[in-house]
Formats: structure tokens, C-alpha cells, sequence
């Protein structure tokens, strides 16, 4: 009899696979020998692994009834074969499934563990290796977690955020929790970040000054606190708002749409998922009840975003009256049992699928199902992944609607773990990209996915950011054009691909674009509801800039930088001296500080471009890395970043105060400082400001247009703007000579920023 509390070596784990035999009628085979048909041959190669005391079979993956019928000619499927394989999911040492894919009539791949959507704290930072840290002594440091209204917290995660190790306790039924590290490291620590479990904001603590000798207290404040009389007052939250589902008529529910939500289940007797949840199935368990459990809250709070009840209590979802399906894979999912579930949802006829979720690597066999789920009329949403890297896998396929997470200034306490989320500059109306998010040419549109409050077990609430829960805002979108879009309707559109592929066009076509520095990071844009089913024209300009850019305005015009009345038509100087102010290349300051805009304008001096610009150089979107001593040349990236959100006025940037639209996202070309903003050269125009009245005499929609260089330093275009050529090396002009003593007051706002030295700067080099 073997003694199981014996302690046994440890051993090497085998890795998990997926076998999918592939093979047509009459093969030979060289060790299974000749089969007579494809469904054969499976059985054989399936039962071969079943014996084989080097291999464990988990379960073998059947398509369900109505999920069969689309040929997979990428599997080597003959004619008469089902559309896709039994794929069965095995354990086995690497060696034995490398040469099982040597056989061409099996695909072997690896059944790698699924990641929600959601940041790790501890992701964004690079840790060291434990083995060349010295072993020392250890320290304890306790703390205690209150809410903001006295109560203690039990179950807040607390994570001590360093370089060299994260550490993490959760806290008793007191409130308190005591966690042991290396001594030495407190002084250093990054930070102190506290996750409640519900009810709470979670708290960031930059370079905390901890005590060893009694509890560190870390007050969370309450989601009450900052919604008065949250939960028993229904909260419409600014996700809603961003996306209009506000402005939407009452009757437009989403009734009669099927939506599959694979994820980790849902609390199926919480107060707004109560009676909404119309089925699912706990895959890794093999049952239909399992999903009612859910034991990590993410599937709670994302199927509570997409169709949480309208009851007057608590949230409200994007279609209350969708009908839902709950498939639960997490925790531990792998692509085997998102494989699984989006069969469950081929045949159970889903119309969309929320897709929270995804893996730095690709599945060949997970990709063709995800194809047979579009072949079949399913739209899959997928959050694009929280790595701040490359778009991850599934989201990356171009068959699918890839979404990137936006946040917006405000809607969080300041002290909160979301203020840590804020990537670049804001936009001038408050939105950002996010840290986490990942970004590339992969992403469709993205959605708001910082500080979402919505649902989680057991009848509670949470505020959580991810892209996790910007997609689930799309889904719903989705959801209501099926089931109110005249083009897209359920029950006058078939079930195809040509029906995804329109619905995801216009979910793009309804987007308004983000200056948030970097394409890649809001994709076509943030979708409108109101816009996407119809109701209302796609917005062309951009949103009015904050108010305190008519204190901008004034000090730029007392500095002679700009006309104190704004013009219709303002002629732009082609190339610039020392003293001038505006040039093709670039912004130039008397003094010799030259801001080229690299990629808006060109020509001027020599008629060269700058090669790191504003606005797609390096750093975070808006100013970036572009200051020197004469134009086009670079500066080291990120020396701009250092503008903070404040109101440029003649004492400088007033900290805490909102950003300009002038100094943010898209800074002078993207954001502007006349109405219609600036023209670059090539005649396309940067939107500006519609919004009248920032200076007298100003006219919505003018903005100073566009300018060229014709080696003469004249303006060959005033209104559509050319570029000038290498050929033309003209010295150029200057507009208007101004004293230093003019320039004073900005230049002490911008001195107060940290954008000039305090000490005196010299005037760039003549440029030929």
C-alpha cells in the first residue's frame, strides 16, 4: 500500500495538447497502418492515445449537432468529412507530441492556459531574478483596511509593488493582514496597492513611508461615497454615457438577440443578473449548472455591463432584454475549453459572443473555430489584452472586433488605483488611453475600460479597469444593431459571414476618433449608439476643447503669437528667422526654441522635415520629444512628457486644473487653437475648435489654413497647402519681428512648466 503523505521527488510535468486526426480515406500509415476512412482513422488514433501508458486523455472534443457542417479544407478534410476534427486533449512529454505532428494526418498543438483581460498589478513591471537577489533578513509589515465609512474590509488583496518581487496578503475579518519580505526593501517599494473585494474604490500608495511598529492604515473610499445613494439609486455609469446608450430611445432593449458570454460564470441570484441569464455550461466541469458559480467575479461583472436588469437598483446593462448565455471556462481555462464553448455557441444559435480574454500565442485550431462561428452568423467581440504589448490572440484575427480600453478623467477618486492607469496626454475632453491596453494595428475601436462599476458576486458591486470591460460595451452595441438596425435585424438577415462583416463595419463607421497620439491605440475610435443605429448623423469635429484654453489664447496673443482676433483667413509664413514665430517645419519661438511638427508640416528652411515631431515622435501621445535649437533637429524623446494636466496663464500651469485642448493628445495641430485648427501642408486639416467666442471676433470652423514654401519664403497656397521641395532651399520669411520683451510672459509660463531652461537659451543656428 503506497503511503500518500510520503514525499516524492518532483518530477517534470507533461504538457497539455490538443491531437485533431486529419486523415482522408485509404492513407497509409507507416505505424498505424491503412485506414478506410477519415472517421476510422480518428477512432484509431484516438484509442491508440487512449492506451498508451506515456499518454492521458483528458476528453475528446465532438462537435455538437448543427456546429459540423463547414468544410475545413485547412485540416485536410476529404470530401464527405465533417467541417471540423474531434480534437481530443492530452498529456504527454513534448517529445512524444513532436513526433506525432511529424505524421501529416494529425495537428498537434499546444493547449495553452487562456488569461482573462484584466491587469495583473504587477504586469507592468519588470522583476528581477530571485536567485541573484542575497538572502538577508526578513521584515513584517502590517496593515490595516478600512473603508471610508469606518468599516473594517476583510478580503482586500495588498500588494507590495517592487522591482525585485511583488508580495501580496489579503486581509482577515478585521481589516488587517501582515506580510513578510526581505528586509531593506520597504524604503524602495514602488508602491502599496490595496484591492478591495466589493463596495470599494481600490487605493494606490506611491513610494510609501511604512511603519514596522504598528498597522499602516489605508482608507478606501466608498463607491457610495461617490455615487450618493449608490446602490438603491440605479447608477447610469460613464461608460454608458461615452458610448450614448444614454440618448437611446427606451424601446431599443435588444430583445430577440442571443448573446454567449464566455467567461468565468455569472452570480446568477445577484440582484441585476436575477431572472436575466437564460442558460450555459460549466465546460471543464461537463455540466449545465456549474455556471451559477462564480468563484473570480469577472464573468459577474462583464455579463452584468452587457444585460444587467433595468430594476431602478444597482447598474443597468447595455440590452436588459438580450437574451444571455453564461459559458464558464475560468479559472484554468485553456483554448480546449473556449474551443468547446464556442461550439456550445454555434449550436445553440448565439448571435454575439463576448470574448474577455486571450494568449500571447495563436491556436491554428482555435482560429478555424472561431471562422465556423462567423461562417455561422456569430459576431465574436474580443478584448484586445492587458500586456500594454502586441494585440494578443484571438483578438488579432481580422475575422474579429478587437477592442482597446479607454479611460476618462473624473470618474474615479483621485486617490484612487485608476489615476496609475493614464497613458500620454488627455484628450481635451478627458479621455485616455491606458497603461495596460494593448495596441497595434490590430485594434478595431475602443470602448471605456477604466473605473467600469458593474456587478460581481455575491450581491455586490466593484469598480475594475481592462479591456476585459471595454468589450463587453461593444458587444452590446452589437447586440442592439441585430435587434433594431433596419440592415441588420434577426429576423430579416441570414445567418452568415456577410452579416458580421457589415455589423462590424458599421460599429466602425460610427466611431469618433480619439487624439490620443497613436492610431493604435483607439482604432477607428469610440463608437456612438445613436450614431451606429441611425438615429443621429456621424459627428465630424471634434468635441469643444476645455474652457481654459481662452486663457492660453490670451497669453499667446499678448506674446504676439497669435492675433488677438481671430481671422477667417490667416496667411502662414512659410519658413522662419530667429525671431519669428511660425514656420512650415515648425512652432518657433523668439530665443531659439523651435517645436518642428513633424508629419503636419513641411518645407520651410531648406525645405526639410523634421524627422521626430509632436505628434508621432517618440513618448506618450501629445508633446513628445520635439524641442531644438533650430528646426528639424531632435531632442532626447519624452522631454515634453513632462507637461502636466493644468491651465496655461501668465503665472504658468495652474496644477489640477483641467489639460488644454491646445497642450494634450494632439497638442497645436491636433487639438488647435483657432476654430477649424490648423491646415498642414498637403491641404488635410487637424479638426480644431467649433466652439465660438475663445477670442472676439472668432469664426467657427476657420482656423488658420494651410501654407507652403516656394523657396521664396511666400505662400504659394493659402487654403489647401503645399509641400515644398527639396529643391526649394529658399531662406524664407519672417511674418513679424518681436522683442524678447514680448515674448516674457510665455516664456515664463513655460519656464513655470518645465518646458525651457531657466537660464538664457541660444538662438538656433542659421539653417540653409
Amino acid at each position: 500500500m503506497t503511503d500518500q503523505s510520503a514525499p516524492r521527488p518532483v518530477a517534470p510535468r507533461r504538457e497539455r495538447y490538443l491531437v485533431a486526426p486529419l486523415a482522408g480515406p485509404g492513407v497509409e500509415l507507416s505505424a498505424m497502418g491503412a485506414m478506410p476512412s477519415a472517421p476510422q482513422f480518428a477512432d484509431s488514433v484516438l484509442a491508440q492515445l487512449a492506451a498508451d501508458p506515456l499518454t492521458n486523455v483528458h476528453r475528446v472534443i465532438t462537435p455538437t449537432a448543427g456546429s459540423n457542417g463547414t468544410q475545413l479544407s485547412t485540416f485536410g478534410a476529404g470530401p464527405g468529412a465533417p467541417g471540423y476534427p474531434r480534437v481530443a486533449v492530452v498529456d504527454m512529454e513534448p517529445d512524444r507530441a513532436a513526433a506525432l505532428n511529424g505524421n501529416p494526418l494529425v495537428h498537434v498543438e499546444p493547449d495553452l492556459p487562456l488569461q482573462y483581460t484584466e491587469p495583473d498589478p504587477g504586469t507592468r513591471m519588470s522583476f528581477a531574478d530571485p536567485g541573484v537577489i542575497p538572502p538577508g533578513d526578513e521584515t513584517s509589515v502590517m496593515f490595516t483596511v478600512l473603508g471610508s465609512d469606518g468599516k473594517a474590509l476583510e478580503g482586500a488583496e495588498v500588494y507590495l509593488m517592487n522591482e525585485a518581487f511583488p508580495v501580496r496578503g489579503t486581509t482577515g475579518t478585521d481589516g488587517t493582514v501582515v506580510i513578510t519580505a526581505p528586509a531593506g526593501v520597504l524604503p524602495v517599494l514602488a508602491g502599496v496597492y490595496v484591492k478591495p473585494r466589493y463596495d470599494y474604490w481600490a487605493v494606490w500608495l506611491g513610494r510609501p513611508q511604512l511603519t514596522l511598529g504598528s498597522p499602516n492604515l489605508v482608507t478606501c473610499p466608498s463607491l457610495a461615497e461617490t455615487f450618493p445613494g449608490f446602490p438603491q439609486r440605479q447608477l447610469d455609469g460613464w461608460g454608458r454615457r461615452a458610448m450614448r446608450f444614454d440618448a437611446l430611445p427606451p424601446t431599443f432593449r435588444g430583445h430577440g438577440v442571443k448573446i454567449g458570454i464566455i467567461d468565468s460564470g455569472a452570480a446568477n441570484e445577484h440582484p441585476d443578473l436575477n431572472g436575466r441569464i437564460s442558460g450555459g455550461r460549466d465546460i471543464p466541469e461537463n455540466n449545465d449548472s456549474g455556471w451559477k458559480v462564480d468563484t473570480v467575479g469577472h464573468g459577474t461583472h462583464t455579463t452584468g455591463i452587457v444585460g444587467g436588469s433595468d430594476n431602478g437598483y444597482g447598474i443597468v446593462g447595455v440590452v436588459p432584454e438580450a437574451e444571455i448565455h453564461s459559458y464558464k471556462i475560468f479559472p484554468g481555462g485553456r483554448f480546449s475549453d473556449l474551443i468547446e464553448a464556442l461550439d456550445y455557441c454555434i449550436a445553440q444559435g448565439m448571435d454575439v459572443v463576448n470574448l474577455s480574454l486571450g494568449s500571447p500565442q495563436p491556436s491554428h485550431l482555435l482560429a478555424r473555430k472561431i471562422e465556423q462561428a462567423r461562417q455561422a452568423g456569430i459576431a465574436c467581440i474580443v478584448a484586445a489584452g492587458n500586456s500594454g504589448g502586441p494585440v494578443c490572440f484571438p483578438a488579432n484575427m481580422p475575422t474579429v472586433l478587437a477592442v482597446a480600453a479607454i479611460g476618462k478623467l473624473g470618474e474615479y477618486p483621485p486617490e484612487s488605483y485608476h489615476a496609475t492607469q493614464v497613458y500620454g496626454m488627455p484628450t481635451p475632453d478627458g479621455y485616455f488611453s491606458t497603461t495596460f491596453t494593448c495596441f497595434g494595428p490590430g485594434i478595431d475601436v475602443c470602448a471605456p475600460g477604466v473605473a467600469i462599476v458593474s456587478s460581481v458576486p455575491p450581491t455586490n458591486y466593484a469598480a475594475m479597469d481592462g479591456t476585459s470591460f471595454a468589450a463587453p460595451y461593444v458587444t452590446g452595441l452589437a447586440a442592439l444593431l441585430l435587434a433594431h438596425h433596419p440592415e441588420l435585424r434577426t429576423d430579416v438577415t441570414g445567418r452568415n459571414a456577410a452579416r458580421v462583416d457589415r455589423l462590424f463595419e458599421i460599429i466602425r463607421g460610427s466611431c469618433r476618433p480619439l487624439a490620443l497620439g497613436d492610431p493604435g491605440r483607439s482604432g477607428a475610435g469610440l463608437p456612438d449608439a445613436t450614431v451606429a443605429l441611425g438615429l443621429v448623423p456621424p459627428v465630424s469635429a471634434t468635441p469643444p476643447a476645455h474652457p481654459g484654453l481662452a486663457q492660453l489664447w490670451t497669453v499667446m496673443a499678448q506674446a504676439g503669437l497669435i492675433p488677438a482676433a481671430m481671422p477667417t483667413t490667416v496667411p502662414v509664413p512659410a519658413a522662419v528667422s530667429s525671431s519669428g514665430l511660425v514656420s512650415s517645419s515648425g512652432l518657433v519661438s523668439s530665443g531659439g526654441m523651435t517645436v518642428p511638427v513633424s508629419g503636419a508640416w513641411t518645407g520651410g528652411s531648406g525645405g526639410s522635415t523634421p524627422p521626430a515631431g509632436i505628434w508621432p515622435g517618440a513618448g506618450p501621445a501629445g508633446f513628445a520629444g520635439a524641442y531644438a535649437a533650430g528646426p528639424g533637429q531632435g531632442f532626447p524623446a519624452g522631454a515634453w512628457s513632462a507637461i502636466q494636466p493644468g491651465v496655461l496663464s501668465p503665472g504658468g500651469f495652474t496644477p489640477g486644473a483641467p489639460t488644454l485642448g491646445g497642450f494634450t493628445g494632439g497638442g497645436f495641430a491636433g487639438g488647435g487653437f483657432a476654430p477649424g485648427g490648423f491646415q498642414p501642408a498637403g491641404g488635410t486639416a487637424y479638426p480644431g475648435l467649433t466652439q465660438p467666442g475663445l477670442a472676439p471676433g472668432s469664426v467657427p470652423g476657420a482656423g488658420f489654413p494651410g501654407s507652403s514654401s516656394d523657396g521664396n519664403g511666400t505662400g504659394t497656397d493659402p487654403t489647401a497647402g503645399t509641400t515644398d521641395s527639396a529643391a526649394n532651399t529658399g531662406p524664407g520669411v519672417t511674418l513679424t519681428a518681436v522683442t524678447a520683451d514680448a515674448l516674457d510672459p510665455l516664456r515664463a509660463a513655460m519656464r513655470a512648466a518645465g518646458l525651457l531652461p531657466h537660464g538664457p537659451v541660444e538662438p538656433p543656428a542659421a539653417s540653409n
